[in-house]
């Protein structure tokens, strides 16, 4: 949220100490952009199942840091300096999630024996939809900034373990992490988007920019037919990458 506001108020500042801030003539802007998505969506889950006739639990972590997200986006103007828009981002990585499991012994009641071990290859990735009002402020030849907002749309695939396999051998008193079996799940949400684009063209045509944009949600996942629980998507990212206007 830092580096947003500070990129809106560069932005506003271009604007301000513009001498002549004229109307775009272009219809259409194009943006292709690499950027890094700073914000960190780490989530916890616990479950139950019976076993020995008793009731045992596994506690997972899932870290879920930042990473490196695509984003695509095209304006145009229908009024002046106002535009309307969309874009898309998309932002996958894949992560080791912590599992500690509580297993019920085989010939004693209330002594569960602890198992802990990881879940590799835990698959989270965001697709999400922008839907843009823009306002397009140009300053000299060059100098071009576009500050957007709108509903953005979510859809969030996330990799959840399921169940823990655990070795164990007579006389049980310990156990051991055998692995984790895994369920992709998938949910959507409906938030908002802010964003500001900088531009700087290097001809009438191609330019390069500089775009930061923050859009977070919260996700329900559907565990079991009778659990859900939700998660965290999105969040601030910012980047650059290629223009285009014509």
């Amino acid at each position: 949220m830092r580096t947003l506001c500070l990129t809106f108020t560069l932005a506003l500042s271009v604007a301000a100490s513009a001498t002549a801030q004229t109307v775009w003539s272009e219809r259409v802007h194009i943006s292709l952009n690499g950027a890094f998505q700073a914000t960190t969506n780490d989530f916890s889950d616990r479950f139950e199942f019976e076993r020995y006739l008793e009731t045992g639990s596994t506690d997972v972590d899932y870290p879920i840091q930042g990473g490196f997200i695509f984003d695509a986006g095209a304006g145009f103007r229908f009024w002046k300096n106002l535009a309307a828009g969309v874009s898309v981002s998309y932002f996958t990585r894949d992560d080791v999630a912590s599992t500690t499991t509580s297993v019920p012994h085989p010939f004693h009641f209330n002594q569960p024996r602890e198992v802990t071990g990881d879940a590799t290859g835990v698959k989270r990735s965001e697709t999400a939809a922008h839907v843009q009002a823009m306002y397009l402020i140009q300053s000299g030849r060059r100098l071009r900034v576009v500050l957007s907002g709108g509903p953005s749309f979510f859809n969030v695939e996330q990799d959840l373990v399921t169940e823990v396999t655990i070795t164990e051998t007579f006389p049980y008193d310990t156990a051991a992490f055998g692995a984790a079996q895994k369920s992709r799940k998938k949910g959507s949400a409906v938030t908002f988007n802010v964003g500001a684009d900088v531009m700087w063209m290097l001809n009438r045509t191609l330019g390069v920019g500089g775009l930061v944009r923050y859009s977070r949600a919260s996700v329900d996942l559907d565990a079991t037919a009778s659990r859900s629980f939700s998660v965290d998507a999105g969040g601030v990212y910012a980047g650059g990458g290629l223009r285009l206007v014509f």
